[in-house]
């Protein structure tokens, strides 16, 4: 009998400490973004956090921003972070955590210092976003757009559904960023994002190109389609629109999705040379064009495959240019060697220098599934009545 009694006291003492840790929502904050700048005193944080509803807006409909923008200093960003707990009613809560986005400054100083209490905190996510933007954060944070009452969760939707949105994004999360920079023979390249105007005054966000890295500081920036270069290389091009020229007639256009990618990349050692070969399989349909053409005529077919092909190199070689320019190996060709070269690797580790001597050699099938749901189109047809 008292060994039951002992038995059910153990059991019921188990049960009662399963809640020791939680947190109630009225004591806590929930941060959606954070914010990272550079000043004098060292760092400056802004933290984004959603307001507890009220019985006076409860209901919604007001005008009011859902969120409340905090924005404390310190010499670290533990204690940028401690003067924020000061500042907040409630203990700051950062396990909801969309996006950290990094200002020019601060990421041209060095942002690894500027990860460590995230990487190292218990109730941060490593799924959060991390983006730069070319001005300070605390303003990106601060700005108010027409979609969307949480600047931080619109910025990370806006990333989140690259795919659906038909937009070129590197999406690095936290994670992904702790990976890179302890990994030997790749850079850092990270999302830039920024305020965009429209009818003169700002009104939504825009991902704007591709913030490269060297030794955790930043370099400076790509922009144009030249930024795909590195999801081509990563195997990561799914759902990308390819404007091309029309066979016949180079002043019209066709444009291309693709809907199926694969890339592998492979280093060959030829003397001092680093012959990367890069094989691309991708398909995808053909979604508009401004010829009147049936482009899916083997004659014609062929074309839109070159251009798709060129579209590819073109790309790939022109970032990695831009990047050697800065020293960055961004594509992580140096891993590569590292990982079947191991013994050349440690000859050419110490400096970018490697990158003078790589060269590419590229094979890409593709294949167009089909033209949109309509075979024959509106210009087609009407070209050949008029013939």
């Amino acid at each position: 009998m008292k060994l039951k009694r002992c038995c059910l006291i153990i059991v019921l003492s188990l049960l009662l400490g399963g809640c020791w840790d939680q947190k109630e929502l009225n004591e806590i904050a929930v941060v959606m973004g954070v914010g990272i700048d550079k000043v004098e005193e060292g760092y400056k944080i802004t933290a984004q956090v959603i307001k507890p509803p009220t019985k006076e807006n409860g209901g919604g409909g007001g005008s009011e921003l859902p969120t409340w923008s905090v924005t404390a200093t310190g010499k670290t960003i533990l204690g940028a972070i401690r003067s924020l707990n000061e500042l907040s009613p409630r203990r700051l809560y950062w396990a909801h955590l969309q996006i950290i986005i990094f200002g020019d400054e601060l990421a041209r100083d060095g942002i690894t210092p500027a990860t460590t209490w995230f990487e190292r905190d218990r109730d941060s996510r490593a799924g959060a976003l991390i983006v730069v933007t070319p001005g300070t954060a605390e303003d990106l944070l601060n700005s108010k757009i027409e979609l969307g009452d949480v600047p931080a969760k619109s910025m990370a939707d806006l990333i989140e559904g690259r795919e659906m949105r038909q937009i070129s994004a590197r999406k690095v999360k936290l994670r992904d960023l702790m990976t890179i920079i302890s990994t030997p023979g790749i850079e850092l390249s990270l999302d830039v994002i920024r305020p965009k105007e429209i009818r003169g005054k700002v009104e939504t966000f825009e991902i704007n190109g591709v913030a490269i890295f060297s030794k955790g500081k930043l370099q400076g920036y790509i922009y144009g389609p030249e930024t795909t270069g590195t999801q081509i290389m990563d195997n990561k091009l799914n759902y990308t629109i390819i404007e091309g020229s029309c066979p016949e007639n180079p002043d019209e256009f066709f444009a291309f999705q693709i809907t199926g990618f694969q890339s592998t990349v492979k280093p060959k050692l030829v003397g001092e040379t680093i012959n990367v070969k890069v094989d691309v399989i991708l398909e995808g349909n053909l979604l508009d064009q401004t010829c009147a053409l049936d482009l899916l005529e083997p004659k014609h077919l062929k074309s839109v495959e070159k251009e798709v092909s060129e579209f590819i190199k073109r790309n790939v070689v022109n970032e990695f240019q831009i990047a050697k320019e800065m020293n960055s190996d961004i594509y992580g060709i140096g891993r590569e060697v590292r990982r079947y070269y191991p013994e050349h690797w440690d000859k050419i580790s110490n400096s970018s220098a490697y990158l003078d001597q790589v060269k590419f050699d590229f094979k890409v099938k593709s294949n167009v599934r089909r033209s949109g749901l309509i075979i024959d189109t509106t210009q087609e047809k009407s070209k050949e009545v008029n013939d």
